[in-house]
């Protein structure tokens, strides 16, 4: 494949597998509208993509309990489609309290179509201790977080919806309807900024 063209200046990028596909979704974050054309679809090289990362969360019911979420972890023959999301330092920092169960790891080498030089590239990859059932915690699959992933992958095209689902591990998961916050107010308030 061609390297990227259109992306001359940046070089700091974050890969989207998940809710970052979502142009509305970082845009939230980062407190300005990125739209979608500045996002381009992208490989990653060497991850699989599954639902094994556990986040603390409350449903709107009340209802606390571990929200399961994507995740990728080294496997050296898979591969996960997303996008790239221009980005600053400040603007890293900001997504990181919103992926507190995240580190941000270096895949630019394993990105295709390949970057200019000097570019890097992370991608949050959940920590260890995070991927596992807690005891006496249930864990379920946000119905709604589910739903905003596929609707954001489905706005790339049906092609790139097919490749998504095949590039996921099968996960057998309970799933919870209503809307959701994170448990830790630091992690919420950088998800959803407060208004103003």
């Amino acid at each position: 494949m061609a390297p990227f063209t259109g992306l001359s200046g940046h070089e700091l990028f974050i890969f989207g597998y998940g809710s970052l596909v979502s142009s509305a979704s970082v845009s939230r974050t980062l407190r300005r509208e990125i739209q979608q054309q500045h996002m381009p679809l992208a490989l990653l090289h060497g991850f699989a993509r599954d639902w094994e990362i556990r986040v603390p969360i409350v449903f709107d019911d009340g209802h606390a309990c571990n929200g399961q979420f994507l995740d990728i972890s080294p496997q050296p023959d898979a591969t996960v489609n997303g996008v790239l999301i221009p980005v600053t330092e400040g603007e890293l920092e900001m997504l990181s309290r919103r992926e507190a169960q995240y580190d941000a790891v270096e895949v630019g080498a394993r990105i295709q179509p390949a970057l200019a030089p000097g570019a890097k590239v992370l991608a949050f990859q959940g920590r260890h201790e995070f991927r596992r059932d807690t005891p006496q915690v249930a864990s379920y699959r946000p119905y709604s977080y589910r739903s905003l992933v596929e609707t954001a992958v489905l706005s790339r095209g049906a092609d790139f919806l097919a490749q998504f689902h095949a590039m996921t591990k099968p996960a057998t998961v309970n799933e919870y309807q209503g809307g959701y916050r994170f448990a830790d107010p630091a992690q919420e308030l950088a998800a959803r900024p407060l208004a103003g």
